[in-house]
């Protein structure tokens, strides 16, 4: 997992995360997030917005309340995800969670 210098730099601004902590989040992230697949409605429109304004980013995770952006297994950059669909992202992290 590679973390780039701008992603730590909004993990710290927008998680209050470490640099030492920043690979360790993308990592969970990466693995227990959300994917596009995952996703309906709304969230679905929002990340396909985010997809279009950034072509390279090919694999985008929502986790918590945040969206990591993905290049590959890099990190580029993290968002907070709209208040308004926080509460979306949590009823499919919580079915995704009871159908494992």
């Amino acid at each position: 997992m590679i973390v780039t210098k701008h992603a730590k730099q909004r993990m710290k601004q927008r998680c209050g995360l470490k640099d030492k902590s920043s690979e360790r989040m993308a990592k969970i992230a990466y693995e227990k997030g959300l994917r596009h697949h995952d996703l309906t409605g709304n969230l679905k429109k929002w990340v396909d917005g985010l997809y279009l304004r950034n072509h390279s980013a090919n694999q985008i995770r929502l986790y918590a309340d945040k969206a990591y952006i993905f290049t590959g297994v890099k990190l580029i950059t993290v968002l907070q995800i709209p208040h308004n669909l926080v509460k979306e992202a949590d009823k499919l992290r919580k079915n995704k969670e009871q159908e494992q």
